[in-house]
């Protein structure tokens, strides 16, 4: 079972995705950016999200070699 901030730490990385995907697919966000900016914003945001994603489980994993080879 993952750790509490294991769990927090996907949520957040979720939320980035989501937000990111929001501003480039809304046009309610402050309708004075222009589209490319919006654009490129959005796309750094999913990708800091896929980022905290696969950091949170490289660590999880890495911690549970770990743990198993520490038993031993």
């Amino acid at each position: 079972m993952p750790d509490f901030m294991s769990i927090v730490g996907y949520a957040v990385a979720a939320l980035f995705l989501v937000f990111g995907l929001y501003i480039m697919l809304t046009p309610y966000i402050a309708n004075s950016l222009s589209k490319e900016f919006r654009t490129i914003f959005g796309v750094t945001i999913i990708g800091y999200g896929l980022f905290r994603m696969v950091i949170i489980y490289q660590k999880s994993k890495q911690r549970k070699y770990s743990d198993d080879e520490s038993d031993r």
